[in-house]
């Protein structure tokens, strides 16, 4: 068929131009055609020396009586191929791809009408003749660019090896992350990240956190999804970044791998094992990390006020006085120990039915101490002092699912019915000592929050495609969320009794969900995918210390439009709408308040809605020889985004007087435009070296109301490069810089980041051993936030906060890999369906919310 040829060429498009004619694919249109029945034939196509895949190998099926092909198809980025609607016979495979020799499978028989016929695994050899200077890999490129998604392939990038997922996310195509590990997509923070297509109890809180205890070494690949369909949950604003981790349970026999790293910033180690014997595969994975670091910091505060003046919306640049003056600098040592392991099977009741499931666990603890100085002015005059802070996260995340598929006669006919339960426990101490020097403390500040996270799921999805090439999608879904929150505070003295407070507080929020698509092809070349998704919110918060009693629901119909055009098989055009709901995470809820500073306090509010996010986009990508292109275009808009907001409030002293401090809590009063363009490129000067880089401009509107403005350009760009340099030995960098970012209140600097890696590969390609510098022309990095809240309707208090931070990041690990096993036959590829939870606007890091 042509359409196999053209495809062909198109997964041929970041390797080498070749110095001779590519040979076209088998058409049943060239031969007879072929009679039609309900068998099937499966296998899988790889190299027969490096063992991997060969992506878009063609495959024909020839009739024995005229040595003609009657059908065919083309293998998957798996390698995987299937041959459908076939009648019984005896047939012959022919599979071919450029730069290997053809390789004949003969007597295929297939016996019955419904017979599922697996060849197994066909090795073809490459070809021996040297084509013009030019050699042909079936090497995955780094970052590859599909019509709905960005991958970036982090098992191809040695700079990953010994590092988290944080280190990985930040090589990523438009995203980008700060200094404490906040993910940001296309400038936005709300964004949904997922495992292996699943919601996992590990992102349910902090994810900056969260991401710092993945390692990197078990992360195969990572998906940005900017415009997700209505099969998806109406997620937020900037889309969902899916983690893919490494897992073979496609393997008959026993297959494993285990990997060490030592570091001066971190340490891990990690062990994975997989068996299939027969119908029944069980995989595992465990794994612990360690990271330690240091730093320093200032905290300027300026509080300004003018009681005497009423606040006029007309003129909101009124003078105000100095009324209080507070800074702080000390030492900062973060200190983190996570463990995590995966526990899974599958088995196959026959072909067509399977059922999986499995479950997940993460946990450890997280730890910061800070010594500060303190110097303050204010209405009661002078004071120094010093602030001792240590402040303790630990968390433990488990994961349960069990999941159930049943394929049809039809290819690609299929029902899943899946279920996911996940819970969260959490731990948030933060210990503050007030004293001067060389005198017992005269305050002791203790804070505790136990929290819990529980989400049960259910979701069903059907998929039917039809004889004219459309497919037809639908699916529910329900998701019941509990929250629980129990804070003490306590307050020690030297004279006096303590003070303590307590506070519980439960969050409920269950949502119910269907959705439907349809897509459909004009004239083969304009693909269209039409859906709509109704998703119902009940919500219910009651918070016993406050007597707060929040009831309060929402319907929701989000649709989406996804158009992609193909040109001469080159040039590819694309458009999307959609619009996403962002519902709030436990990090803005939480009514739980920590004292961040002594003057700086951050509460959560039970109260907010869901921001509701309207996205178009517009892209175009194209391939040439050994380059390939891609640029995007999109807009934002959000019209009840939640942005912090400042009041003051009222802090006993130890003396017991009263101080006034300034409480930063949520509300939803922004509305945020985003115009941007992304751009993604990636050559092959030569064979053994290759170059990608990517760039995303884009210029922020944000709006709080009562004059409280802020706006500006802002872009990050990144870029990568490795080098082979024969018997095993290749090389890797990568770095990238983002400018300031804008906040409503502010501007956080800009900063860059880059590394080096070399690896030696061992034991027969087997395993391996790496030498990673990070930072290795820049011995820290110096952050800073500038925050400016002038007096409005919305945000009563004036100030001004300076934060300047001085993180030392140079460092340099080794790591050691080893790959053992036996792989002897792969069973029929099966298409994985999981849960994806994608809907809750998550928190950012640095705060130690949960």
């Amino acid at each position: 068929m042509k359409k196999s040829l053209l495809l062909m060429l198109l997964g041929l498009s970041t390797v080498p131009a070749l110095a001779q004619a590519p040979q076209p694919a088998p058409q049943a249109a060239q031969g007879m055609a072929a009679p039609r029945g309900n068998a099937t034939i499966t296998g899988i196509v790889q190299d027969a020396d490096t063992k991997q895949p060969v992506e878009f190998a063609t495959v024909a099926l020839i009739n024995l009586a005229t040595g003609k092909p009657i059908d065919g198809a083309m293998a998957d980025d798996k390698g995987r191929f299937t041959i459908s609607k076939i009648a019984t016979g005896k047939y012959r495979l022919q599979v071919s791809f450029l730069g290997y020799q053809q390789k004949l499978v003969e007597d295929v028989a297939v016996t019955s009408d419904n017979a599922n016929v697996n060849v197994g695994t066909v090795a073809i050899a490459s070809d021996s003749k040297k084509l013009s200077e030019v050699v042909i890999t079936g090497e995955k490129p780094l970052v590859e660019e599909k019509i709905d998604r960005t991958v970036y392939n982090a098992e191809k990038d040695i700079t990953n090896s010994g590092g988290n997922a944080a280190d990985v996310l930040q090589k990523v195509p438009s995203l980008s992350l700060d200094n404490d590990g906040n993910v940001q997509l296309r400038g936005s923070s709300n964004v949904r990240v997922l495992i292996n297509n699943k919601p996992s109890a590990i992102m349910a809180g902090n994810v900056a956190d969260a991401l710092k205890q993945i390692p990197a070494d078990q992360i195969k690949s990572v998906e940005v999804i900017t415009s997700p369909s209505a099969k998806y949950d109406a997620e937020g604003t900037a889309g969902i970044i899916n983690i893919i981790t490494k897992k073979d349970g496609g393997l008959q026999g026993v297959t494993g791998s285990v990997s060490v790293t030592g570091g001066t910033r971190a340490s891990n180690g990690n062990a994975s094992l997989n068996i299939r014997r027969g119908k029944l595969g069980i995989n595992g994975t465990f794994g612990a990390n360690t990271f330690y670091n240091r730093g320093s910091m200032t905290n300027t505060f300026i509080g300004f006020d003018n009681p005497e003046t009423v606040y006029d919306p007309a003129n909101p640049n009124i003078p105000w006085d100095e009324s209080s003056y507070n800074f702080q600098q000390g030492e900062t040592r973060p200190r983190g120990a996570f463990m995590n392991g995966l526990l899974g099977f599958e088995y196959d009741f026959n072909p067509k039915t399977s059922l999986s499931g499995g479950f997940r666990t993460n946990g450890g603890g997280f730890k910061l101490t800070n010594n500060q100085q303190v110097y303050s002015e204010s209405f009661r005059g002078i004071e120094s002092f010093s602030n001792n802070i240590l402040m303790r996260n630990e968390r433990i995340g488990t994961d349960y699912n069990l999941d159930f598929v049943r394929s049809f006669k039809n290819p690609g006919q299929e029902l899943a019915l899946l279920s996911l339960y996940s819970v969260t426990n959490t731990e948030n101490n933060i210990a503050q000592d007030f004293f001067n020097e060389g005198e017992p403390a005269y305050q002791q500040k203790r804070n505790f929050n136990d929290g819990a996270n529980k989400e049960l799921t259910f979701q069903a999805d059907y998929t039917h495609p039809f004889q004219n090439k459309t497919m037809l999608e639908l699916g529910g879904k329900t998701i019941f969320r509990d929250v629980l929150s129990d804070a003490l505070y306590r307050d020690s003295f030297l004279s006096r009794p303590d003070s303590i407070r307590t506070d519980d507080f439960f969050y409920q929020q269950d949502v119910y969900a269907a959705y439907m698509t349809y897509g459909f092809a004009v004239k083969k070349k304009l693909n269209v995918k039409l859906g709509g998704r109704y998703e119902y919110t009940d919500i219910d918060a009651d918070l016993k210390g406050d007597k707060l009693d929040y009831a309060t629901y929402y319907d929701n119909f989000i649709p989406s439009v996804a158009l992609s055009y193909n040109y001469k098989q080159k040039h590819t055009f694309k458009a999307n709408f959609t619009q996403r709901i962002q519902r709030p995470s436990m990090f803005y809820l939480n009514p739980y308040r920590q004292e961040q500073t002594s003057n700086t306090f951050v509460q959560g509010n039970a109260k907010l809605d869901a921001e509701l996010t309207d996205l178009y986009e517009l892209g175009y990508s194209t391939f040439f020889k050994t380059t390939s292109l891609s640029v995007t275009g999109y807009m934002r808009q959000t019209d009840n985004a939640i942005e912090p907001i400042a009041s003051l409030i009222t802090v006993e002293e130890a003396d017991g007087s009263e101080r006034q401090a300034t409480l930063l809590t949520f509300q939803n009063i922004a509305k945020n435009k985003t115009y941007g363009m992304s751009l993604f490129g990636n050559t092959k000067p030569t064979n053994d070296w290759t170059i990608g880089g990517s760039s995303n401009f884009y210029y922020v509107d944000l709006n709080g109301g009562s004059g409280l403005k802020n706006s500006g350009w802002m872009y990050n760009i990144n870029a990568n490069s490795s080098y082979s340099f024969g018997k095993g030995i290749s090389a890797q960098f990568y770095g990238g810089f983002n400018s300031q970012r804008i906040q409503l209140l502010g501007r956080f600097a800009a900063f860059s980041y880059h590394g080096l890696s070399v690896k030696k590969e061992l034991f027969d390609k087997r395993g391996g051993i790496t030498l990673g510098l990070d930072n290795p022309f820049r011995e820290n990095m110096r952050m800073k936030n500038d925050v400016s809240a002038p007096i409005t309707e919305t945000n009563p208090v004036a100030y001004e906060q300076r934060v300047r931070m001085n993180n030392f990041n140079r460092g340099v690990r080794l790591s050691f890999n080893y790959n053992f096993g036996k792989m002897e036959q792969q069973r029929p590829p099966k298409r994985k369906r999981s849960i994806r939870n994608d809907d809750a606007k998550q928190g950012e890091g640095g705060n130690g919310m949960n």
